[in-house]
């Protein structure tokens, strides 16, 4: 079983495939994590500190479960988009992964639901699994600087996928590497939320900003997204530089990078557009988990470049 779910799994598009024995969290990882929220680190990301209690435990999410299936799939682009223009994170070049890899996923979970039985979940974002945690715990990749998992084969540039079930399948190998801190990724961090031990301040991070902060920016809040090029959407500065990601190569198939207007979106085009006219454009991509408002709020940040962070 354990074989034919990998081989599948790879075959679909995925760039490695690993297994854990499901159930709570190691008290450290929790415990860590608990302080992180105390210290307000989360920012305004409520439902971090809200799902504190559920995510403990793979029970939470799947009653019975015994196994988490972790899975990496590659984003690296094909092209990186100009730094010249307004930024936008290379996660969100082409369709929103969470229903790209849920769309291709759920028929491949069925089969193995009527293969082998027991109950499975697959998990996308969308229950309170700690991913990188499962990441790690079943042996796909290794710890950066930034908090990000390196996965041979994509690097920092992958999305994690967990699925869970009540079948019991033997463990891989944990892994407890680290990578080779050579710091690269704190110092090109633009704000400094890279703390330097895998965790960020997420208050000072543009892609939090950009994406995650509700209301209008606070006049600092303004200076950091405004700075160097300009962060319409996310940022992945820190994926750049990492050196993990220099020789990856882009992945046909693992997502649908076919939205052109991704990859040309400036501010202009944000603040002269409408809000039906955004929803037609980019329901299906990253930049609809923001919205219309937020991204008109950070193209008018953007254009008052030149104030430089203290």
């Amino acid at each position: 079983m354990k074989k034919k779910i990998r081989e599948t799994l790879l075959k679909s598009g995925a760039v490695a495939v690993g297994f854990a024995k499901a159930g709570e969290i190691d008290g450290d990882a929790n415990e860590a994590f608990e302080k992180w929220i105390g210290e307000g680190f989360h920012g305004e990301i409520s439902y971090l500190e809200r799902h504190l209690p559920l995510r403990k435990h793979t029970d939470n999410i799947l009653p019975g479960a015994n196994t988490v299936i972790s899975i990496a799939f590659s984003y690296a682009p094909e092209k990186w988009r100009e730094e010249t223009k307004s930024y936008i994170a290379s996660y969100a070049y082409g369709e929103d992964y969470h229903f790209y890899l849920r769309e291709k996923l759920k028929p491949i979970v069925e089969s193995f639901k009527g293969e082998y039985g027991g109950n499975w979940r697959i998990c996308i974002d969308s229950a309170p699994m700690a991913e990188r945690y499962w990441a790690l715990k079943s042996g796909i990749g290794k710890r950066g600087l930034n908090g990000a998992i390196i996965v041979e084969g994509c690097g920092t540039l992958g999305f994690l996928v967990e699925i869970l079930t009540t079948n019991l399948i033997s463990p891989d190998t944990p892994s407890k590497e680290v990578c080779d801190r050579c710091g690269k990724c704190v110092d090109l961090c633009p704000t400094k939320a890279l703390r330097g031990d895998g965790t960020m301040d997420a208050r000072k991070c543009i892609n939090y900003l950009t994406i995650e902060k509700k209301g209008e920016f606070s006049e600092e809040e303004t200076k950091m997204v405004s700075s160097a090029n300009g962060y319409l959407f996310g940022c992945d500065r820190c994926l750049r530089v990492c050196p993990h990601n220099q020789e990856i190569s882009h992945t046909k198939g693992a997502i649908n990078f076919s939205n052109g207007d991704l990859m040309e979106l400036g501010c202009e085009d944000i603040l002269s557009i409408g809000a039906q006219e955004f929803k037609r454009k980019f329901t299906r991509t990253p930049l609809a988990y923001a919205g219309y408002e937020k991204l008109r709020r950070n193209a008018l940040a953007i254009k008052t470049k030149g104030i430089e962070i203290l």
